[in-house]
């Protein structure tokens, strides 16, 4: 089983995002866009699912390279009318950057991405690895 390794900035942002909710008179810190992400294999791929609504494909790079898969994208800022009164925000907007040591061997170079219904899906095949040989002992 790959070990996920967890940031622990993001945890200590995630705490306060979600202890420290905003009320409407005290301003709600600078939550980051950060997608939803889902990796999983099957037998023959790696697959790296990310939620991200509302975002153009084009407004989307995806890079792998020395076994790191990188996906960055957003959505511009919107700006605020000064008709609209906010009783709650919580659509977040942005630049975001996901990073993810890949746990297995993949052929980046194979590498496809497909983006329906606000879902990006990343297919990493996987290299297959070197099944141990058995060598069968003469006897004489």
């Amino acid at each position: 089983m790959p070990i996920i390794r967890r940031d622990p900035f993001h945890e200590i942002e995630r705490f306060f995002d979600e202890e420290f909710p905003s009320f409407g008179f005290i301003p709600a810190m600078k939550r980051s866009m950060e997608p939803a992400m889902d990796v999983y294999q099957t037998e023959h791929d790696l697959v790296v699912e990310l939620q991200v609504p509302k975002l153009d494909p084009k407004d989307i790079k995806v890079t792998v390279e020395d076994g790191v898969l990188k996906v960055e994208g957003g959505a511009s800022e919107e700006k605020e009318e000064k008709s609209k009164e906010y009783f709650r925000r919580e659509i977040r907007r942005g630049h975001f950057t996901r990073m993810l040591s890949l746990p297995v061997s993949v052929k980046e170079g194979e590498a496809k991405a497909s983006f329906e219904h606000g879902v990006l899906k990343v297919v990493l095949p996987k290299i297959e690895q070197a099944k141990p040989k058995t060598i069968e002992v003469e006897v004489r």
